[in-house]
C-alpha cells in the first residue's frame, strides 16, 4: 500500500504534546505518533460502528427465547424421555 503526504494545522500545544511523547521515548518521531493516534481513532468508530450493529441486533431478537433455555428445556426432555 503506497504511502500519502498529508499536511495538516494543528494547535501549537497539540503539537508540543507530541513532541514531548517523543522525547520521553514512546514514539520515534511526530508522526509514529500521528499514525498511532490515527489507528486509534479508526479502532473507536469501528467498534462503535460494531456496537450499535449489535443492538440493533439484540432489538429485533429480545422477544426470542434465549438459547441458555432452549438448551435446559431440551435437556429436561430427554430427561424426562
Amino acid at each position: 500500500m503506497g504511502k500519502v503526504q498529508v499536511n495538516l494545522k494543528l494547535d501549537e500545544d497539540l503539537v508540543q504534546e507530541v513532541e514531548k511523547l517523543v522525547e520521553k521515548g514512546y514514539f520515534k518521531n511526530k508522526t509514529e505518533v500521528f499514525i498511532h493516534a490515527l489507528k486509534l481513532v479508526l479502532r473507536y468508530y469501528k467498534a462503535q460502528e460494531l456496537r450499535e450493529k449489535f443492538e440493533k441486533i439484540r432489538e429485533r431478537t429480545e422477544s426470542l427465547p434465549s438459547v441458555t433455555s432452549a438448551v435446559v428445556s431440551l435437556h429436561e426432555e430427554e430427561d424426562a424421555g
